[in-house]
C-alpha cells in the first residue's frame, strides 16, 4: 500500500463484498472495527466458495463455522464432485502483507484433524456438517482442498513449508493428490472479480461454403463466408467479437471508405479485393447434414473471435445497415482452433497475422494482460481507458495519453529522454526492439507491472489539467512567451508532478480541492518556465528546445532552482 493509501482493487472488492453479503453475514467481535474485519474475512470466504467451489450464494454463507472453536478453519463446504473446500480467510485492510505464522499453522492442525476425522475437537457448527463429511470420507474419492484466502499480497516459505510438510504426510501413492493447498491473496481475488464483468465468449453457427482444411499440428478451417453472416455476428456482439484483436473499428480512414465502396459498387468483387477475415476459437464442429464436395457447410463454433480483419466486418456492417444489396458478397475466412494449441498461441497467430499490414506499435498494447486489467479495473467506477486504438470518445482516454502522462511522471535519471519523446512523438513510446516479439524497453518502463489502475487515472488527470493550463495560458500570451508557454505541456507536466503530493492517493478521481492546486501549481510554474527560457540564448525555436533531452535538464534546474527559492 502506497503512502497508506488502501489499493483501489481493494475497495473495489470490499464493495462487491457488501453488495453480494450484506445483511446475510454478521460480523462479530468486541468493537466495530473488529466486526468489521470478521463480516470481511467472512465475506471473503464465501465470495471463493461461490467462484472456485460453485456454490451459492446461500450455501456459500452457510458454510462458515467461524468463531470459537473453529480450529483455525473458517469456512467448510463439499461440492458434488466430492471435494472439501476448507477455508481459513484473513481479511488485511491495508491490502498487503501476510497471514501470521500462528493462523497459519493453526489452520494446518485443524486441516489434519479434520483429515483424521477428529470432529470432536471442533465447534457445534461444524458437527452440523459431519453426516455429509463422512460420506464423502466413506466414498473413498473424496479430495480436500484447503485454501489460505486473504486480501495481502505475500505468503513467506515458512508458511508454505507446514501447508507442503502436510501435504506430502497425508497424500499416500495410492492417492497422492487428496489433499492440496490454495494461496489466494488480494491480486487473485482481483481477477476473480473482473471476470465477472466479462461477457459471456461467443458461441456461434456459421455457414461457408467451399472449404477446406489444416489438421495439424493445429485444426484450421477456411472458406467463403457471407457478408450477412459478418454482420449479424456484429450486430449481436458489437466490440466483443473483436477482443482478442489489437484494433477495434478505426472509422472513416481511407481503407475503410474503400471496403465500403466495393460493398456498394462491385459486391461481386469484394471477395477478390478483400484480405479477407481470420478467427481464432476453442473449437469449431461440424453440426447437420455432411456434404462430401465440401461446397457447403455448418458448423458450430465456440469462444469465437476477430483477430484480423475487424474493419472489414465493421465496414461490412455499416455497408448492410445502409440497405445495400449484400447477396453478392462474400469474405475468406479463416478460423483457427486453439483447444490443441499451446497457451500463448492465440497472441502469436494475432501479432503474426497484424505484422503483415499496417499496424502501429502502439497497437500491440493491447495484448499485455495489464492493459486489460487496468481498463477493466476503471469501468468499474465509470472510467473509460481504451487501450485499443479506434474512435476515441470525449469521455475517454486512451493508451497514448496514458503514455506521454506517465513519460512525465518517471523521476529517474532518464526522465529528460522520456519526456523528450511525448514531445516529439508519443508513439515512439511503444517502439518495440528488433526481432523481439512485443518488447518494448520504455513501453516496460512506463506501464511496470506495479503501477495501479488508481495512480494511472491520476496521473492522467493531472496531465490533462496541465495541458488545459497551458493551452489557457498560452492563449493570453504574445510573442516569444506564447511560444514558449505552447510547447512546454510535457516539461510543465513533470515538474507539476514532482511538487504535487497526491498521486497516491486513495481517491481514484482528483476531488476539486486537488484540482484547484494542480491549477495553481501549473500557472505559477509554466510563468517559471517562461522567464528562465528567456534567460537563455538557445540560438533555435522553443519547440526544439522542448524536443532535446539537453535541453530539458537544463531548463529544469534552472526552473527547479527559482521554485526552491520562492
Amino acid at each position: 500500500m502506497a503512502n497508506g493509501v488502501k489499493p483501489h482493487e481493494l475497495i473495489q472488492l470490499c464493495t462487491l463484498l457488501d453488495k453480494k453479503f450484506q445483511g446475510k453475514i454478521l460480523g462479530t467481535g468486541t468493537d466495530a472495527e473488529a466486526k468489521k474485519r470478521n463480516y470481511y474475512s467472512k465475506a471473503l470466504a464465501a465470495y471463493f466458495l461461490t467462484q472456485e467451489a460453485g456454490a451459492t450464494d446461500e450455501d456459500a454463507v452457510n458454510a462458515s463455522i467461524d468463531g470459537g472453536g473453529d480450529h483455525g478453519i473458517d469456512s467448510v463446504y463439499m461440492d458434488n464432485a466430492e471435494t472439501i473446500w476448507l477455508v481459513q480467510s484473513k481479511y488485511k485492510d491495508r491490502g498487503e502483507g501476510e497471514v501470521e505464522l500462528a493462523d497459519v499453522g493453526k489452520f494446518v492442525d485443524g486441516v489434519r484433524d479434520l483429515a483424521k476425522q477428529k470432529y470432536d475437537r471442533f465447534n457445534e457448527y461444524l458437527q452440523e456438517k459431519v453426516p455429509q463429511l463422512n460420506y464423502g470420507f466413506d466414498s473413498g474419492s473424496v479430495k480436500i482442498k484447503a485454501v489460505l484466502a486473504y486480501t495481502g499480497n505475500a505468503l513467506s516459505d515458512d508458511r508454505r513449508r507446514l501447508m507442503s510438510d502436510l501435504e506430502e504426510a497425508l497424500n499416500q501413492p495410492a492417492d497422492p493428490r487428496f489433499l492440496k493447498f490454495l494461496n489466494r491473496g488480494l491480486a487473485s481475488f482481483h481477477r476473480l472479480q473482473l471476470d465477472e464483468y466479462l461477457p459471456q465468449p461467443i458461441s456461434a453457427e456459421i455457414t461457408i461454403e467451399n472449404y477446406g482444411h489444416i489438421s495439424a499440428p493445429y485444426l484450421c478451417y477456411f472458406g467463403s463466408l457471407s457478408g450477412e453472416q459478418l454482420k449479424a455476428l456484429k450486430d449481436e456482439y458489437s466490440d466483443q467479437l473483436f477482443d482478442a484483436n489489437i484494433r477495434h473499428f478505426q472509422g472513416s480512414t481511407v481503407v475503410n471508405q474503400d471496403i465500403s465502396k466495393t460493398i456498394v459498387e462491385n459486391p461481386e468483387h469484394f471477395f477478390y479485393f478483400n484480405n479477407g477475415v481470420t478467427f481464432i476459437c476453442d473449437s469449431f464442429k461440424p453440426i447437420g447434414p455432411r456434404d462430401d464436395t465440401r461446397s457447403t457447410g455448418r458448423f458450430r463454433v465456440e469462444n469465437l473471435s476477430v483477430i484480423n480483419g475487424a474493419q472489414t466486418v465493421s465496414s461490412l456492417s455499416h455497408g448492410l445497415a445502409s440497405g445495400s444489396d449484400m447477396s453478392n458478397v462474400k469474405v475468406l475466412a479463416t478460423f483457427i482452433t486453439l483447444d490443441a494449441a499451446p497457451v500463448d498461441f492465440g497472441s502469436m497467430v494475432t501479432r503474426y497475422r497484424n505484422n503483415q499490414n499496417a499496424v502501429s506499435d502502439v497497437d500491440f498494447a493491447s495484448l499485455d494482460e495489464n492493459q486489460v486489467q487496468w481498463a477493466q479495473t476503471l469501468q468499474q467506477s465509470g472510467v473509460n481507458y481504451r487501450y485499443k486504438s479506434g474512435d476515441l470518445n470525449q469521455e475517454d482516454f486512451n493508451v497514448e495519453i496514458a503514455a506521454k502522462a506517465l513519460a512525465c511522471w518517471i523521476s529517474g535519471n532518464d526522465w529528460c529522454q522520456l519526456v523528450a519523446q511525448a514531445k516529439k512523438d508519443g508513439k515512439k513510446l511503444f517502439t518495440r526492439i528488433a526481432g523481439a516479439g512485443l518488447e518494448s524497453p520504455t513501453y516496460n518502463r512506463l506501464f511496470r507491472d506495479s503501477l495501479q489502475a488508481r495512480q494511472l487515472w491520476r496521473i492522467v488527470q493531472i496531465h490533462l489539467l496541465v495541458s488545459n493550463v497551458v493551452k489557457s495560458d498560452s492563449r493570453q500570451a504574445a510573442g516569444v512567451e506564447k511560444g514558449i508557454i505552447r510547447n512546454s505541456t510535457f516539461l510543465l507536466s513533470h515538474i507539476v508532478y514532482i511538487r504535487f503530493q497526491y498521486v497516491d492517493h486513495r481517491d481514484l478521481k482528483l476531488s476539486l480541492t486537488h484540482e484547484n492546486l494542480v491549477r495553481t501549481a501549473a500557472q505559477t510554474i509554466v510563468q517559471t518556465i517562461a522567464s528562465e527560457y528567456q534567460k537563455i540564448n538557445w540560438n533555435k525555436t522553443p519547440e526544439s528546445v522542448f524536443k532535446n533531452a539537453t535541453d530539458l535538464n537544463t531548463l529544469k534546474g534552472r526552473v527547479m532552482a527559482e521554485l526552491a527559492q520562492a
